[in-house]
């Protein structure tokens, strides 16, 4: 714990006038899934855009540099996913993903966006929802890591009002790349499927931004990628209307699982 804190004083003064974020995220082969992780205001380029866009709308390009910063991708067995940095602990990174993709095994390897690996631990799932965690001991993270992710926050369960704009980002799972897309809320509600509410969005998501998170204008985790609706008769597996669990949904089963 101590050489954590060390390490986490070391890179905090290093960056002391780079206040950056971290999302919560994960994402997989099979669906569309996803969480998120908020903090900081960080003034940068936008860089590793993977599907060919421009962000034009400069508030949104600094959500985006804050939220891929916390995106991670999750290897379990044969099977990979996306994930995000859900806490700081004085020990530990606490990561949360599918638990669909984390009941493969009890390990699991996970990359930052630094491309920098990290042995995990799988601590558990939701008993509900598709929602899992693991954490990486503190032996297994490296000062470069910590810079990325150091100033993480609690999470925003405020509600998320219809219309605002959002930027969904998720990893992509042929490399280290990000995916993203922007669009605006279309509402919350409950769906069956999901058996709770859900952020319905009309940004596109597919396979590796499962898991991935929405944010809004100001850099806050509104909701984990969870699924979509893909027509019929589409060729890819593309959705254009995205639906996610609200992180305060993630946030109750987190707190279930420490209790």
């Amino acid at each position: 714990m101590k050489q954590l804190l060390k390490r986490l004083i070391f890179v905090a003064a290093a960056a002391i006038c780079l206040a950056e974020a971290m999302i919560l995220n994960t994402a997989s082969k099979d669906g569309f899934y996803s969480g998120m992780l908020i903090s900081g205001i960080h003034v940068g380029v936008l860089s590793n855009l993977t599907d060919g866009h421009q962000l034009e709308d400069v508030g949104m390009q600094v959500v985006y540099q804050l939220a891929r910063r916390s995106i991670v991708k999750v290897v379990v067995k044969d099977a990979a996913g996306s994930g995000i940095v859900w806490k700081i602990k004085d020990d530990s990174i606490v990561i949360v993903s599918s638990r669909h993709l984390l009941m493969k095994d009890v390990k699991a390897q996970v990359t930052f966006c630094d491309e920098e690996s990290a042995a995990a631990e799988i601590i558990g799932y939701s008993q509900q929802y598709d929602i899992g965690f693991l954490k990486i001991d503190d032996k297994n993270v490296t000062a470069n890591i910590l810079r990325d992710i150091y100033e993480a926050v609690p999470v925003d369960k405020a509600d998320a009002p219809a219309e605002q704009s959002v930027l969904q980002i998720g990893a992509d799972l042929s490399g280290n790349k990000e995916h993203f897309s922007t669009g605006t809320i279309l509402g919350v509600g409950y769906e069956p499927v999901f058996n709770t509410n859900v952020l319905k969005t009309n940004c596109y998501s597919k396979a590796g931004m499962s898991g991935g998170g929405v944010f809004d204008i100001g850099g806050r985790l509104l909701g984990m990628i969870s699924g979509g609706e893909v027509a019929e008769n589409a060729e890819v597996r593309e959705a254009e209307v995205s639906y996610s669990l609200p992180v305060a949904l993630i946030a109750d089963e987190y707190d279930n699982l420490n209790r």
